[in-house]
């Protein structure tokens, strides 16, 4: 055996190279390889084994070596000199066989393996073999004819080199056989009177050399090559347990097929699954087996099976290959994955149950695709969707959107709750869808895009006279009261409708064009259907271009406030002003303030554009003479969004104007918005000594019990119900509405003031019914600030009469005061006050 301890290898002197050229060759070929002693001891049983099961053979090539050898000596075999030889080589041979016999049939398959004592007693056994060999061959030698020497000494050297090779997988049995022979050989040659074999003492040596060289090699490579198979074992043991594990506790289960495409191998888990005996599905086609389970009339599943059949023929790795099956009634995925086998050709893999993973990537994807509210489709399935109309490049296909936007969704939001709002939501989804029934089939869709906004996505180009009935058909089925926590509910909703290719040729020129649409029908008053046209885009470009002109007024200096008198009706006495601004644009002129404060409320200039007004409207008050009054104008944005009481406190303290002189006039939706807000801040306004007005009284929808707390000096009466007073029809209906206010007002210690007059006979209808102030053409149009100084002096002077003549250009040119410097203010001049708006208590 190659020795068993790293003592019989070739040492290593620390600090010096390990040994290099044949020593080294020799060292490695020594050692049995491994770290590991239980390995090292199984090699050494192997190299045992091996030695041993060669012992048969050595024995009968005995028994032949000397029959053919006594044969050749015929007569002349001497037994005297043969015969203990003879009987050393018997009981020598008895002695291997027996070893043999008694390794392969009575030792323990457990027993421990074999040491290196063993070892060395079986080389010690060769090397006795060899020398008894030898000396029977040297005393051949010395009777044989002349004309057997050659075949002699032939045999002999084939028998040294074959029970070498034999007995090389353990090298120190090799060695102890080729050193026992050959240096018998060596000493008898040189000893005894066999001159014809002197030629062969010089090359036993030489022999011997390469023959223990031989084994060594010889015995290096079978350590290797067994090491290796144990390793393979070992590995193969590994991957059986863990398979095994595998079918037993993991959810997955294995899968083999031979070349044919039959089943080879089937794991428990699969037969469970299949609902069959593992007996049963062996030998049987995995794609037939497959193909029973395919859904009915599934064109998709059917592909995915010959996809499967097209990569088992080739070489390619199979990697997550789903099906869609039918199995014990219920539908599942399974995804199949694995590689070809060497050799047979075969495959191996493994299968794994994902209907779960389907499931939840089918929930995902509806997710991703509809609207959890209406359980509608949303945003990016509409779009999706329209994108196969209108975009790759393509030709178009005909379509056309209609955009709803509802009209009373954020008032049920803020009153009732999101509960609520979700709950009109969902009811309005399934109307439109019900509105559509008549449609089913040609591929409509009813999308939420978001908060309010609905979209329809029509397939072809209907007429307009098409468009216009669904959107009646569609504002009916709406019009029906919702009934939410007992509140009915009144769903009205604007539309803007859009086809292609004749509005646009794009998805987003095409919802662009609906959105304008939609804009449209809602600043015409709302409840209503709008076909897009080409105008509607040039309103909208001129609209953007008016707003940039806006921002550029700001700096520019362009905006301007003139002034509107206040009479006292009664006396004909001037009382004040209403502060009106005015844009004085560079090349439209006058712009009215009906087109561009909604245009700054849309882009966010509007506390800009107030905060100026206070300030400029403050400051010119101040240079008025006597007690004369300013109201300025607090529009819903400005009060909702502006630190209000700041740029209020900032103007009268910049101008030094009392607080008693300044005005804020309000509209109904700016204070009943935030009622407890606005009633707290006006308190604190009131508290300055600021008065406060509530603007265009009766076109909104107050709220009587707010309007009793709310902290008020007067109310101004809208012109609406002025302007019918001296109305040959109407007028006695203005008059029971104007009264009604009036007596309100008076009711509630509140003063008031009617806008619009501009007949003699309005005033003098207001001025019996006892109506406090008033202010209208009649008695002034809103003046320029330089304009306005000169009504006052004269007013001042020679009364209103003359004020009011020379303003209409009746009267005598009046002395004109000095000019003052321009009114014009950039409105970014304006102090930068901190934000105070309201946050709903939070600090």
């Amino acid at each position: 055996m190659a020795a068993p301890t790293p003592s019989t290898a070739v040492p290593e002197v620390p600090g010096r190279a390990p040994p290099a050229g044949l020593r080294a060759l020799l060292a490695t070929a020594w050692r049995v390889p491994g770290d590991d002693p239980p390995q090292r001891a199984r090699l050494r049983q192997d190299q045992w084994r091996a030695v041993v099961d060669q012992l048969p053979a050595s024995v009968l090539a005995t028994v032949v070596t000397v029959g053919l050898l006594l044969a050749a000596l015929g007569r002349q075999a001497d037994a005297v000199r043969l015969g203990p030889l003879l009987f050393g080589l018997a009981l020598l041979n008895g002695f291997n066989f027996a070893l043999w016999w008694w390794e392969r049939h009575r030792r323990a398959p457990d027993a421990s393996p074999r040491g290196l004592g063993a070892g060395l007693l079986l080389a010690l056994d060769l090397f006795v073999g060899g020398v008894l060999d030898a000396l029977l061959v040297l005393q051949a030698a010395q009777l044989v004819q002349p004309g057997l020497h050659a075949p002699l000494v032939a045999g002999l050297a084939g028998a040294i080199a074959a029970a070498a090779w034999m007995f090389a997988l353990l090298p120190v049995v090799a060695v102890a056989w080729v050193l026992g022979a050959c240096g018998t050989l060596a000493a008898g040659i040189a000893g005894l009177p066999l001159a014809w074999m002197d030629g062969l003492l010089p090359l036993l040596p030489l022999y011997a050399l390469v023959l223990c060289m031989a084994a060594l090699l010889n015995a290096r490579l079978f350590l290797l090559g067994r090491q290796a198979q144990h390793e393979a074992a070992r590995d193969r043991l590994t991957v059986s347990l863990l398979l095994r594990d595998f079918e037993q506790h993991a959810s997955d289960w294995l899968w083999e097929i031979d070349a044919g495409g039959r089943l080879r191998h089937v794991s428990q888990r699969l037969a469970e699954r299949l609902g069959q005996p593992v007996g049963a599905l062996v030998s049987q086609p995995l794609l037939a087996l497959l193909a029973r389970h395919l859904p009915a009339d599934d064109a998709e599943a059917r592909q995915r099976l010959d996809q499967l059949g097209t990569a088992l023929a080739s070489d390619e790795p199979l990697r997550d290959h789903d099906l869609r099956l039918q199995v014990a009634g219920k539908d599942v995925w399974w995804s199949l994955s694995g590689r070809r086998l060497g050799g047979d050709g075969g495959w191996r893999g493994v299968g794994s149950d994902v209907s779960e993973a389907r499931e939840r990537e089918r929930e995902l994807l509806r997710l991703a695709n509809q609207d959890p509210v209406t359980r509608l489709a949303n945003r990016h399935q509409f779009q999706r969707r329209l994108a196969l109309h209108l975009g790759g490049g393509g030709p178009v296909s005909p379509c056309t959107v209609l955009l709803l936007d509802l009209d009373c969704f954020k008032q049920v939001n803020d009153s009732l709750g999101h509960a609520a709002g979700d709950h009109l939501l969902a009811a309005v989804g399934e109307r439109l869808q019900e509105s559509l029934a008549a449609r089913r089939g040609s591929g409509d869709l009813v999308a939420r895009l978001g908060a309010d906004e609905f979209a329809l996505l029509l397939r072809g180009e209907p007429s307009v006279e098409a468009i216009q009935r669904l959107g009646k058909q569609l504002r009916s089925a709406l019009r029906v009261p919702v009934v939410i926590d007992g509140h009915e509910i009144d769903v009205r909703a604007s539309i803007g409708a859009a086809s292609a290719p004749r509005h646009a040729q794009t998805p987003d020129a095409l919802l662009r064009a609906a959105d304008l649409a939609l804009a449209a029908a809602k600043a015409a008053g709302r409840d209503r259907l709008v076909l897009f046209e080409p105008a509607l885009q040039q309103e909208a470009q001129e609209r953007l271009a008016l707003l940039a002109d806006l921002r550029l007024a700001l700096d520019a200096g362009q905006l301007e406030m003139h002034y509107q008198p206040q009479i006292e009706l009664a006396s004909g006495r001037l009382v004040g002003f209403e502060a009106l601004m005015r844009w004085r644009h560079p090349k439209r002129g006058m712009v009215p303030p009906a087109v561009f404060i909604p245009l700054a409320e849309d882009g966010g200039l509007i506390v800009a554009m107030g905060a100026w007004a206070l300030q400029v409207a403050c400051r010119d008050a101040a240079r008025w003479p006597g007690e004369l009054r300013v109201a300025v104008n607090v529009s819903a944005l400005q009060f909702e969004r502006s630190p209000i009481e700041l740029h209020v406190l900032g103007a009268l303290e910049s101008s030094g104007l009392a607080a008693e002189r300044l005005e804020i006039e309000l509209t109904e939706s700016a204070v009943l918005k935030e009622a407890h807000h606005a009633i707290d801040l006006l308190t604190r306004l009131r508290a300055l000594g600021v008065r406060i007005a509530l603007d265009d009284f009766g076109t909104g929808f107050s709220s009587l019990a707010y309007l009793r707390r709310l902290p008020l000096d007067q109310i101004k009466i809208d012109r609406a119900f002025i302007a019918d007073l001296d109305h040959p029809h109407a007028g006695g209906t203005a008059r029971a509405i104007v009264s009604a206010i009036h007596d309100l007002a008076h009711a509630l210690g509140l003063h008031t003031v009617a806008e619009g007059i501009e007949t003699a006979e309005q005033q003098q209808v207001l001025a019996e019914l006892g109506c406090g102030l008033g202010q209208g053409f009649l008695f002034a149009r809103p003046l320029p600030r330089d304009a306005t100084q000169a009504f006052v002096e004269l007013a001042h002077r020679e009364g209103l009469a003359a004020a009011r003549e020379a303003q209409h250009g009746r009267g005598p040119a009046s002395t004109q005061a000095a000019p003052w410097p321009t009114t014009r203010l950039p409105a970014r001049q304006a102090p930068q006050l901190p934000e105070t708006r309201f946050n709903g208590g939070k600090s």
